[in-house]
């Protein structure tokens, strides 16, 4: 076999597969998301109004609850992904804050590098995990005063919800098992 140049590996190796969508699969998936995102968001909202003013819901949530209930197969779903990549990736955004704190372009590549390294290491990789390392970064004064609760609350709280709410409504399909491992 002739070893491929770099450029001619950019035009891709294979076909675009083909899939069928099935309408019960679908519909699954999107009351999955849509119900983990009114959930959070609900608790989010009643928190603001009766307990803190600490953000309850981050962004990065919505793209970890498209994986679980739209690919609720990749090993990046998993739950120990999930939870395991939110807050590990918190960890280190809140790390890369602390070390350039006025300086958002060192601070957001050492959040998103170091996030993905930890990730790697302790076989959690979870691609929302680099929004969540980042977002520790360009969040605003209402994240960056977080500290390292910011792992926690709203990270870690987020990411068991979201697994919470996969395990029940993925399984509520024939079809479908989830998790596939923890």
């Amino acid at each position: 076999m002739k070893n491929k140049s770099y450029f001619q590996k950019m035009k891709g190796q294979e076909k675009c597969p083909t899939r069928k969508i099935y309408f019960s699969e679908m519909l699954i998936s999107c009351i999955g998301c849509f119900f983990v995102i009114m959930l959070i968001s609900v608790i989010d909202k009643f928190s603001h109004e009766f307990l803190t003013n600490q953000p309850l819901f981050v962004a990065p949530v919505g793209a970890s609850a498209v994986m679980i209930f739209g690919i609720p197969t990749s090993p990046y779903a998993q739950p120990r992904n999930v939870i395991g990549g939110h807050f590990f990736s918190a960890l280190c955004g809140v790390f890369a804050y602390s070390v350039f704190p006025d300086t958002v372009i060192f601070a957001g590549a050492l959040a998103v590098g170091l996030a993905m390294a930890v990730m790697y290491t302790t076989q959690t990789v979870h691609p929302p995990g680099g929004a969540t390392a980042l977002l520790a970064i360009i969040g605003g004064e209402q994240i960056t005063h977080l500290g390292f609760a910011y792992a926690f609350v709203p990270c870690l709280s987020n990411a068991i919800i979201l697994v919470t709410c996969g395990v029940l409504v993925n399984n509520l399909s024939k079809k479908r098992s989830y998790p596939r491992f923890w």
